[in-house]
């Protein structure tokens, strides 16, 4: 491209293999998106603006972080960043100068103009990539071969030795491949995990979706049903069995679905074009190297790259070249190796780098023959660098490795520093990230700090048990202030959502649990965990992980209890909501939660017992056992009579409303529901229980549209169900739409007819909810798609329980299974108890004899007393419907269809709906009954 061409309009500027522009802060090298923060972004127009000048260090503070106070480690860690980045260019090796005041831009600097809409586009496709940290010197034919393979075939590879670049490889092939995907490309990286059953989950979590604990695949295949994408699966060779049977599984369903990994050992799933990764070459054992000829192999040429980042006086002469060469060779070309001999150039100068990695080098391969030379070649390199650092920033190297994923600079303080030591810890990081010992991330508006995965793993085994035990405290006390921040963030209007913002806090959470519950944890601090992450589990979807956890906590408590009625009541309620949400037995959940309601009775905790009288109702509720449920409403309200809160005693009036609708009493449920939009609003109740962020006037509308369509108003009743279903989806939250759908709209829908609206509803709340991991919602789901595919097994009771088996009758009374109608008979008289009389008559009827008959002529009498008497004129609709039906032709036939026209005349509205279309055709029959023939 000719720069300063003719056509088009200044855009920004030239330098290099770059294009600048800061208007729309793009940065491109050879046309291709550079990702870079937003300060990284200001310290670069402020260099580039002046070129070839001198910019003072407090000036660019001052200009970069206004009206912040900022330690200078900032800065040197954005200008280090900036220059990897540059020196991925050309020529674009020295372009930031470090002179004594501060820093100068070197490069030359033109006018661009050129077609803005074509080059100054943002990413072409939607994609989590890492920034491209790590230079790909010598591995342009690789990236090529493997962009090209990855065109032909569905599952690539990258396997390679440790430190021998397959992540940078592999994400430099995703960039090169991003057109190529219109649903984007996803990294997942598996290098923090300890449990190979985690690996779906944290695919999810980079998915930024939920997924059922108990079938976490359904929810994955769900949300990638027809997406072309890419999947990037990083670090995979500790995790490799799980990773490779995720892989055959999605595959296998999801044609559109690329998969790229990096492992140390192939993963040797069905399709699998594997491609081990070389080692960069190097020069030949030879005298009288020159310089031009040494650079021409890419390991000498990653080693002067990456020596030149960090000194800006290093040039590669002819009397050097031996020496470098000599070390790639001793190093074996690994990149990370190189990386780290040559990030020390600039502070002990070459000749003492060779002959220190000669000397550490020999001592740590003796006695090691065993191990393959190439992993020798890195465990001596690591620890040749990490002998070489001063004492203190091998303290902070050790203190760090307690990190899964990324930190950030306060946590770093927090950890390896503690309290007063900021500044140094600082200090330490900076000079860490200067030897290639620690990467950061300048992406976003917080630089992230990582340790890789080696390097972590190194350090970590450099720890003495007191050490690791005295970080690992620190570590997670500092989780748990994390969470407890996180609780109190409501963002603002333009920010990221809460998950989004806060989820690299999951690995750590993790980390620091892994340590709590160890032999040599803190039980205190594991409790802290718990109570404090309930909202981040909830809003990831890990109900299961987090059931398993409490399990093992549970295992370091001899009596499963606290030291105090207050945090032991607070963990058996986490523990029953973590069950209850991962599909554990409902005895076990209530269990839970009534170990928990005691326990905070013994402590006076009054808020804790309306959250835990709240979640038995439901509970109760939803599987089936209407009266326990609402005496639990009952106990809420008389407990919550001295609560100064509209939105706690919003949620009495809700309970006992679908209590109430529940036992059959739906004049008194419509008078409690009503209530709830009487109250006065107030505000976010103190009541409400963690994790779940749900308005009772929203919730009032779960129950209200069964309420009217049973009483006999079919049109308000859908009205009020598509309101409530336009209010969720303006919220955008998938609770919300998954319960407004399962409890009000799908069930109107179903009685008024509307199958296509049905199963359009039915797809919904089945994806919603298994890409959300609402187990509850997918139960739900599962039976509606059942009923509405003709599948729905009526030889045992569905997984949720009587209520759902109760909804499934009234929609489709052909999968009304014999449970529901075996409780009729057992004194039962509940929300349908009319409609299951009915239905158990019309099967008896059908048996065509004469006792059956007799006992369908009184199950349909029953039908209409339960009706008339809970006036709930849409079950007597359908009772009256089904005695003129079988009356047609045969002696009665007037008194039914007498019968029949005086239900149907008490209705107002709704007359295009199923059931009184087909009480009106039997009406507007002329057909006289045989008898009066």
């Amino acid at each position: 491209m000719a720069v300063g061409a003719s056509y088009g309009r200044t855009v920004g500027y030239a330098f290099g293999d770059f294009r600048f522009a800061p208007e729309s802060r793009s940065l491109l090298l050879f046309d291709e998106p550079v990702r870079l923060g937003a300060r990284g972004f200001d310290i670069l127009r402020i260099l580039v603006e002046r070129a070839g000048t001198v910019v003072a260090a407090d000036e660019l503070l001052t200009l970069v972080w206004p009206d912040v106070v900022v330690e200078d480690t900032n800065l040197r860690v954005q200008i280090g960043a900036l220059r990897k980045v540059l020196a991925r260019g050309e020529q674009g090796l020295r372009s930031i100068e470090t002179v004594p005041r501060g820093y100068r831009f070197t490069l030359p600097v033109l006018p661009w103009a050129d077609d803005p809409v074509e080059l100054l586009s943002n990413e072409h496709t939607l994609h989590n990539l890492p920034a491209l940290l790590a230079t790909t010197i010598g591995r342009a034919e690789t990236i090529a071969l493997l962009a090209d393979s990855l065109a032909q075939r569905r599952l690539v590879t990258i396997s390679g030795p440790g430190g021998v670049g397959k992540t940078t490889a592999a994400i430099a092939v995703a960039r090169q491949c991003l057109r190529r995907f219109s649903d984007g490309i996803c990294f997942v990286d598996f290098s923090s995990l300890t449990d190979p059953s985690l690996v779906m989950s944290s695919l999810a979590s980079a998915l930024g979706i939920g997924v059922l604990a108990n079938e976490p695949l359904t929810g994955l295949l769900s949300h990638l049903r027809k997406k072309e994408m890419l999947l990037l699966f990083d670090t995979c060779e500790h995790v490799v069995d799980a990773v490779a049977a995720l892989v055959e599984s999605l595959l296998s369903r999801l044609p559109k679905l690329r998969i790229l990994a990096t492992s140390r050992e192939v993963l040797r799933a069905a399709g699998e074009w594997a491609h081990r990764l070389p080692c960069l070459p190097y020069p030949p054992l030879t005298d009288g190297l020159s310089a031009a000829d040494a650079l021409a192999y890419p390991s000498v040429d990653l080693f002067v790259q990456r020596a030149r980042a960090t000194s800006d006086r290093f040039e590669l002469q002819d009397a050097d070249a031996d020496i470098v060469a000599a070390i790639c060779r001793r190093l074996d070309g690994i990149p990370l190796a190189i990386e780290f001999a040559a990030a020390r150039v600039g502070e002990l100068g070459l000749r003492e780098v060779s002959v220190r990695l000669d000397d550490r080098f020999n001592v740590l391969t003796y006695g090691r023959r065993k191990a393959l030379p190439r992993h020798k070649t890195l465990s001596a390199t690591l620890d040749w660098s990490y002998h070489l650092l001063p004492s203190e920033e091998q303290a902070t190297l050790r203190h760090l490795s307690v990190f899964r994923g990324a930190f950030t600079a306060d946590a770093a303080v927090a950890v390896a520093g503690g309290p007063g030591a900021r500044s140094v810890t600082l200090t330490h990081l900076s000079n860490l990230f200067a030897k290639s010992l620690v990467t950061v991330d300048i992406g976003g508006e917080t630089p992230l700090y990582r340790l890789l995965d080696t390097t972590r793993a190194f350090a970590a085994e450099k720890q003495a048990a007191g050490e690791r035990n005295e970080v690992s405290a620190r570590h997670a006390r500092h989780v748990v202030a994390s969470l407890h921040g996180a609780e109190l963030d409501d963002g603002g209007p333009d920010s990221q959502p809460w998950t989004e913002r806060h989820r690299n806090l999951i690995d750590n959470l993790r980390g620091a649990l892994d340590w709590a519950l160890s032999e040599s944890g803190d039980r205190a601090l594991g409790l802290q965990l718990i109570g404090t992450s309930m909202r981040i589990s909830y809003s990831l979807a890990l109900f299961g992980e987090y059931a398993r956890r409490l399990r093992a906590l549970f295992e370091h408590m001899s009596d499963k209890s606290a030291d105090d009625p207050a945090t032991s009541s607070s963990l058996w309620e986490v523990y029953g909501h973590a069950m209850w949400h991962s599909g554990e037995p409902f005895e076990k959940v209530v269990e839970a939660f009534r170990t928990s309601l005691e326990l905070a009775r013994d402590a006076g905790l009054v808020e804790a017992q309306l959250r835990l009288l709240w979640a038995q109702h439901v509970v109760f509720g939803y599987n089936g056992h209407y009266e326990e449920s609402l005496a639990l409403a009952k106990d809420y309200e008389s407990l919550a009579e001295n609560v100064e809160s509209p939105e706690i005693k919003r949620k009495g009036q809700k309970m006992l409303g679908f209590a109430l609708h529940c036992m059959g009493d739906h004049t008194g449920a419509r008078i409690r529901t009503e209530r709830v939009f009487a109250e006065p609003e107030g505000a976010t109740p103190a009541g409400r229980p963690r994790g779940i962020q749900f308005d009772e006037r929203l919730a009032a509308l779960l129950t209200l549209p069964r309420i009217l369509w049973l009483q006999g108003h079919p049109a308000q009743a859908w009205e009020c169900a598509c309101e409530g279903l336009e209010l969720v989806r303006t919220i955008g939250q998938p609770l919300p739409l998954c319960s407004m759908i399962s409890l009000a709209a799908l069930p109107v829908a179903f009685w008024t007819g509307k199958l296509a609206v049905a199963k359009e509803l039915t797809d919904t709340l089945f994806t919603t909810s298994a890409e959300h991991s609402l187990v509850l919602s997918h139960i739900f789901s599962q039976a509606y798609r059942d009923v509405v595919e003709g599948t729905f097994d009526t030889s045992q009771e569905p997984v949720g329980g009587a209520f759902v088996a109760e909804m499934v009758a009234t929609v489709n009374e052909a999968y009304a299974i014999e449970a529901t109608l075996a409780r009729i008979e057992q004194g039962y008289d509940r929300w349908c108890t009319s409609e299951v009389h009915r239905i158990r008559g019309a099967r008896w009827l059908a048996r065509g004899d004469a006792q059956h008959a007799a006992r369908a002529e009184a199950a349909f009498r029953r039908s209409l007393e339960v009706a008339q008497r809970q006036q709930a004129l849409a079950w007597e609709l359908r009772t009256a419907t089904t005695l003129a039906e079988h009356a047609q032709g045969r002696q009665g036939y007037t008194e039914a269809r007498d019968r029949l026209a005086a239900v149907y005349e008490r209705f107002t509205e709704g007359f295009d709906t199923r059931d009184l279309v087909r009480a009106a055709s039997i009406l507007d029959s002329k057909r006289p009954p045989a008898s009066n023939r």
